[in-house]
């Protein structure tokens, strides 16, 4: 279990990130600003370090785009609303996953290195590529680079409106691969199909980590493997709470298997991702953190999905890198189909979302009358805090509540 608080960092197992008492703002500067990036091409199994090729630009905004599946009138945009700081649990369920922007929001099916099957979610950037977090593509416990991830936009039960693509290469930081460090938690997978045309993606903005865009309205979506399964999308709506040179915390809601899910804004009728939903605290009585598209992250995107060439529309298209020069013939071997409670049951055991304790000087912020002190439900067999009401079965140890 990876543990946070404002005075230290740790990780699950035997990995120290960073121990210093200082304020998670003030940790920031102490961080490099531009990183090193490193690819992992799924169809070779080789890793690919490179220099940084990104250059710095005035651009923040980058705009959204549809898809041909959608128009204007599916867009339900009446379903966005504000709601309160949690608890309760006030995720809902997207019943029109097609629509826009619900098509944009990837359900992820990971195998990592040593087998193990793990949930996740993403977001659409373009025709072939998706954001997550880097906890997604690389497991520091589980053999590293993870060996498959199926992506399939906007699934709804085990229907899959666009169908599903896969993953032939990932790209993130060796700060991520190497030091697990949360500031850097974060990637970019490119896909065999250019299923985007069809789902459309949001946009992405970045801006000063003090300005308003995030302390205001924000809405996240994903697959929380603590309803439903897994198997539907729910999102929640709420007020961000601060901002630092990496990270962004807010007050909406998430659970375990919404890692790499998107936060975003609504600007002018329009949507435009700031953060990757990564890090919630297990008692739900802090902020939950996700990975910031600061500049650094904003033009590294650019950058990456400038040097792809996009794969034939066809289930077996493949993406060319130009840089690393991908081969185009792909071996596509039989895809073995696994029971949904087998990989639940191994899922359940340790989740795709890290759960995060607050430190004891976060606790200042509720008093002793406030709801959030309230007796909270154990699980009785192991006796993990159950802080949902909704939810359906103890994440530590899988028993049906």
């Amino acid at each position: 279990m990876l543990v946070l608080s404002c005075s230290s960092i740790y990780a699950y197992g035997s990995l120290f990130f960073i121990h210093k008492n200082i304020s998670s703002n003030e940790t920031s500067f102490l961080l490099k600003s531009s990183s090193s990036t490193i690819g992992y091409n799924l169809l070779t199994r080789t890793e690919e370090k490179s220099d940084n090729f990104r250059t710095s630009s005035p651009q923040t905004i980058s705009q959204p785009f549809l898809g041909n599946f959608n128009d204007i009138s599916s867009i339900h945009a009446d379903t966005l609303k504000l709601s309160y700081p949690f608890p309760p649990d006030d995720r809902e369920q997207i019943n029109v996953t097609s629509s826009y922007p619900w098509s944009t929001i990837c359900k992820l099916f990971i195998t990592a290195e040593d087998d193990s099957e793990w949930i996740g979610s993403g977001a659409m950037l373009d025709e072939f590529h998706i954001l997550t977090c880097g906890h997604c593509i690389y497991f520091h416990d589980h053999g590293g680079w993870v060996s498959e991830i199926k992506v399939v936009p906007g699934m709804n039960g085990s229907y899959e409106p666009f169908g599903h693509a896969y993953a032939t290469y990932f790209r993130t930081y060796t700060e991520w691969t190497q030091s697990a460090m949360v500031q850097h938690d974060w990637a970019v997978v490119t896909l065999d199909q250019t299923i985007g045309n069809q789902t459309g993606w949001m946009g992405r903005k970045t801006a000063d980590p003090l300005d308003l865009i995030y302390t205001g309205t924000l809405y996240t979506a994903g697959y929380p493997g603590d309803l439903d399964l897994g198997l539907n999308m729910y999102y929640d709506s709420d007020i961000g709470y601060d901002a630092d040179n990496f990270n962004h915390w807010y007050w909406m809601d998430s659970a375990p298997g919404q890692s790499g899910g998107p936060v975003w804004e609504e600007a002018g009728g329009n949507f435009y991702i700031l953060s990757i939903n990564a890090y919630e605290f297990e008692n739900g009585i802090y902020a939950n953190m996700g990975t910031r598209l600061n500049q650094d992250k904003f033009d590294q995107i650019n950058a990456w999905l400038e040097v792809d060439i996009p794969p034939d529309n066809n289930p077996n298209g493949t993406p060319s890198d130009t840089r690393f020069l991908i081969p185009t013939i792909i071996a596509v071997g039989t895809i073995a189909v696994i029971s949904v409670v087998v990989i639940v049951s191994i899922r359940r055991k340790k989740s795709g979302l890290p759960l995060l304790e607050p430190s004891q000087e976060d606790l200042h912020l509720y008093n002793e009358e406030s709801d959030l002190t309230r007796d909270i439900k154990t699980c009785p067999i192991c006796g993990h805090k159950i802080i949902r009401e909704s939810q359906r079965f103890c994440i530590n140890c899988g028993y049906e509540l």
